[in-house]
């Protein structure tokens, strides 16, 4: 890789798979040959639905060459059904498809390989008032993977920034898979048939049913992706060791006496390893490779991912150490090494981990290097530190605690706990999910996907690094209180459904009991407190007045907004006025807040009795509360500009809710992908 392109690729990864503008990055991959802008916010590594990766991005016109080796390599039938008619020559095609201003005409294409070919290709153009026709095209290859519902999804989210209502599109009656592309998309897609020819119009804002359905197809790509490494065929070891002790030795004996029921294959510069014949490169096994774990010095890992690229391994898991965690060349060296994956659909646990471990009789896998195997129970485990792995399947072993299956994700270059968490939700052989955490790649995926596994498998959880972190960073009352607790990752996990434990102890008491006693049942269990139904708030009316409005007495709180350098923006309200600091009765949630969101922050305040008419005090109107929270959290989320905004005191009383002073402050962001996105970034 390029030293240009590195750096651009380490920006992109840094933020979450958002291209930025920066120095070091390629001048191609930041505005196109006729100096349009380039859209880098689009610019991401999608997961199709058999678990491998592909990189979007927008199109260039420097991509001429290559789109039209595309288009021509598409066979006689796609060609027709994408252009209606036999097609010989493509160079005016595909150069008419890269004459952009990525606002009225917007161009994408899908990557893959080594080297990188396009394999997708996805177009629109205005043809009216808010109106612009969308078509795409995906190699034959890939077709039937879900590139083309990623292409469509992808388009029609630049074409709402546009300002572009409604796609429409132009399809072959015959053409039957294309059609049902749009079908299936979960947009709401009108059909009118006429002469052989189907007229589809959708309008391109994301419902709730396209979301819900682009949610879906993101979780089969990360359960297909974490088969490979959970479920493999083969496994071969490259860097396993004759000596038993070294951390290559021990890998490999742990898979030859775990019972693993097929082959696993020693790479090394030995003819034999621990009695079993080695090759000196994956590339001379005999048969095909489905899972390689990586024990080498960190130089030559990047060497060996090439080899398993071109050996066509689907996943690696990288033991060695030596990467980010290093900082300097080893950032850049986890980079290299993620790139080379990318470009395969290879993907990668690591690097500096443990390793991944499956206690399945038909799967039974150890590929780590720990003494311990532990018994098989219902517990999926998962731990970023690969020593505090060890302690855990040592402790389960000795209190009987049994493992489903167990991961050491290391660094997150790649997999992470979401994917892990979405492939534990539909594993039969998973009651129960376990999680140690370092910190969050992507806590807002993290939120969302933990709040639905949560609903049918408990998950428990233990945070490192709960501590007090100096308030001073920040200027607001909202933003001094936060940033002195740990009030964030609560309001993650309380929001998600996720059980919290403060130490390991505490951990192993409740997976112990979740994992064997099955849910209280009976005429004698009932819920002990009913919330009723919150009504919908309509907002409020805000009159101008040129002379202070002077406020009844009423309850003083405080509702704000601050943005956490981790989890983005989050809201928060409590006890307002002078004491805010001094009590620091606040409760915070990650938006968008829900209405029973909303009502639980209220009614978790130790104050909360003082709203509900506190020893003859009178009730104040907690629908106008609420609907002010609701507000705020929209804010929130629609101007990420809005760094800091301080409500102090809001006096709420029993008609209404009036803001007395109100403080914002607000910063130029670096172009993001919109949370909502219909395509994220792989973690």
């Amino acid at each position: 890789m390029s030293p240009a392109r590195r750096d651009h690729y380490l920006c992109r990864r840094t933020k979450g798979g958002a291209q930025l503008d920066c120095a070091g990055c390629d001048r191609s991959l930041n505005a196109d040959a006729n100096g349009v802008g380039y859209p880098g916010q689009y610019d991401v590594d999608v997961v199709l639905r058999d678990g491998s990766t592909v990189h979007l991005r927008p199109a260039l016109s420097a991509d001429l060459e290559g789109l039209t080796r595309f288009l021509s390599g598409l066979s006689e039938e796609s060609k027709v059904f994408r252009f209606f008619h036999a097609v010989k020559e493509t160079a005016h095609l595909a150069a008419s498809s890269l004459d952009l201003d990525y606002q009225n005409r917007f161009s994408l294409i899908a990557l893959h390989g080594e080297p990188e070919v396009i394999v997708g290709h996805g177009f629109y153009a205005v043809t009216g008032p808010a109106r612009a026709e969308v078509a795409f095209a995906v190699a034959d290859e890939l077709q039937g993977h879900g590139l083309g519902t990623i292409l469509l999804g992808q388009l029609a989210q630049a074409a709402v920034a546009a300002g572009i209502a409604v796609f429409e599109a132009d399809v072959m009656s015959e053409n039957y898979r294309m059609a049902q592309v749009f079908r299936e998309s979960g947009f709401e897609v009108s059909v009118r048939s006429s002469r052989g020819v189907l007229r589809i119009e959708f309008p391109t804002e994301l419902t709730d049913e396209a979301r819900s359905r682009f949610e879906h197809r993101e979780q089969l790509g990360a359960v297909a992706a974490l088969k490979r490494f959970m479920e493999p065929s083969s496994v071969a070891v490259i860097g396993a060791s004759r000596r038993r002790g070294t951390i290559g030795g021990e890998v490999f004996h742990n898979l030859m006496q775990s019972g693993f029921p097929g082959p696993v294959y020693p790479v090394s510069p030995h003819p034999v390893v621990q009695s079993v014949s080695a090759y000196p490169d994956v590339r001379t096994v005999p048969g095909p490779v489905d899972l390689g774990v990586v024990v080498v010095p960190a130089e030559q890992v990047c060497g060996v991912a090439e080899a398993c690229a071109e050996k066509g391994v689907g996943a690696l898991v990288v033991i060695s150490a030596g990467f980010a965690e290093v900082g300097g060349a080893g950032q850049e060296r986890q980079a290299d090494l993620l790139e080379i994956c990318r470009r395969s659909g290879m993907r990668l646990v690591g690097p500096n981990c443990m390793g991944i471990l499956n206690t399945d009789p038909d799967h039974r896998l150890d590929a780590t290097f720990g003494p311990v195997f532990p018994p098989a129970g219902r517990v999926g485990f998962m731990s970023q530190s690969g020593a505090l792995g060890l302690a855990v399947m040592d402790q389960a072993r000795r209190i009987g605690l049994g493992l489903s299956s167990f991961a050491s994700v290391g660094n997150k270059a790649d997999v992470s706990g979401n994917d892990l968490l979405e492939y534990w939700e539909t594993d039969p052989s998973t009651d129960v999910v376990m999680l140690y955490l370092e910190s969050f790649g992507n806590p807002r995926r993290f939120s969302r996907v933990a709040r639905r596994v949560s609903r049918s498998k408990p998950i428990l959880a233990v945070k490192s690094g709960r501590s007090a972190v100096g308030a001073r960073a920040t200027s607001s009352h909202t933003g001094a209180v936060l940033a002195a607790s740990d009030a964030t990752v609560d309001a993650l996990f309380d929001q998600s459904g996720v059980i919290r434990a403060d130490t390991l102890g505490e951990l192993f008491d409740v997976a112990s009991l979740l994992a064997t006693q099955p849910a209280p049942s009976g005429r004698r269990v009932g819920k002990a407190r009913q919330m009723a139904e919150m009504q919908a708030a309509a907002g409020l009316e805000v009159t101008g007045f040129l002379v202070q409005q002077m406020v009844p007495k009423g309850v003083e709180m405080i509702v704000g907004v601050v943005q956490d350098p981790v989890f983005g923006p989050v809201v928060a309200c409590g006890a307002g006025g002078t004491a805010v600091e001094l009590m620091k009765d606040l409760s915070v949630r990650l938006p968008p807040l829900t209405g029973a969101d909303a009502e639980r922050m209220l009614s978790g305040l130790v104050s909360f009795p003082l709203l509900e008419g506190y020893r003859g005090g009178s009730r104040v109107d907690m629908a106008a509360l609420k609907g002010l929270l609701l507000q705020v959290s929209a804010l929130a989320e629609e101007l990420p500009e809005v760094v800091e905004l301080d409500l102090n005191p809001v006096v709420a009383t029993s008609s209404g809710v009036v803001t007395v002073d109100a403080r914002l402050r607000i910063e130029g962001r670096d172009p993001q992908r919109p949370e909502g996105s219909l395509l994220r970034a792989v973690r």
